[in-house]
């Protein structure tokens, strides 16, 4: 039988900083036989040797030198790596003319990698809005991820069918604030599972046992989900605040200090977001925020 040539070969991509968020994604393209993996470059050539075994696929180096050519190089190092990986790359012999390359640095936007301009790579950065931590992620649980992504018309038509092979929701932004952004998509990550945290230490402290505090406290989480994708955090807002129910949120302080001192401001923080959004809403008179202010002053 004839191979049929007519469908063009999946771009080759080389992996500076393979961790977990480039070696995710790197397993998932390989998983929508997306791309064909090259070289991976680890600060450490054992570092590389363990990413290359977790992908299955590519092979370690332990230069930029020992690179080869390729239509992609994806920048995974962390935040504050990425502009002297930017530098080291454009340093090198490698050829960049009209090669993408981009990162996965939320935090910064494409000035990280104004080093590479003058080389005429195609820049790009692409930061997927989820954690990339889990070592068997399919394609089928990345579906839907939302992907941010920056770059020039042409980075990002070669970037844009990498997401969509594995099912992202491309999502292109143009000059925007990224500490800020980098801010609100880390709160929303991190400080979640932070508070879940704290809030079964809180039911340990209550009676509950551990794996009881859990449950509850993924069950509730679960269905907040559900209420925030179906109705908006203002729509599904309820509970003590709403309600003007101040004596019930006096009762959540005094139960605190007499056994979590130290998070009274936490509580404090938090309730008050609540009832800035209970606030835009129009739930509360003006009587109420005035005691609901004084009480979660502190």
């Amino acid at each position: 039988m004839t191979p049929d040539r007519s469908q063009p070969s999946p771009p080759t991509v080389n992996i500076i900083g393979c961790g977990r968020a480039a070696g995710s994604l790197a397993r998932l393209w390989l998983q929508a036989s997306a791309v064909q993996l090259a070289a991976v470059l680890n600060r450490s050539r054992p570092s590389a040797d363990r990413a290359v075994s977790n992908i299955g696929a590519g092979y370690a180096v332990d230069g930029i030198e020992d690179m080869p050519p390729a239509d992609c190089w994806l920048i995974g190092s962390g935040d504050d790596q990425v502009l002297a990986v930017a530098h080291a790359l454009a340093a090198s012999r490698a050829d960049l003319d009209d090669v993408l390359v981009f990162h996965l640095a939320g935090r910064y936007g494409l000035d990280v990698l104004s080093p590479l301009a003058e080389r005429g790579a195609r820049l790009a950065t692409l930061h997927p809005v989820r954690s990339l931590t889990h070592a068997h992620l399919t394609v089928a649980q990345f579906s839907g991820t939302a992907c941010v992504a920056e770059g020039s018309a042409e980075a990002l038509a070669r970037l844009e069918p990498l997401v969509a092979a594995i099912g992202g929701m491309w999502l292109p932004v143009s000059d925007i604030d990224r500490g800020l952004y980098h801010a609100a998509v880390s709160i929303v990550s991190n400080v979640t599972k932070g508070v879940a945290w704290k809030a079964q230490n809180w039911l340990a402290t209550a009676g509950l046992p551990a794996t009881t505090a859990a449950a509850v406290t993924h069950q509730l989480l679960a269905s907040t989900m559900d209420d925030l994708f179906r109705s908006g955090a203002r729509q599904s807002i309820t509970g003590p605040v709403v309600r003007g129910d101040t004596r019930t949120i006096e009762a959540h302080l005094e139960a605190l200090r007499a056994t979590h001192p130290d998070d009274l401001d936490v509580y404090r923080i938090l309730a008050r977001i609540v009832l800035e959004l209970a606030q835009e809403r129009g739930d509360l008179d003006a009587d109420t925020l005035a005691r609901f202010d004084s009480l979660l002053k502190g």
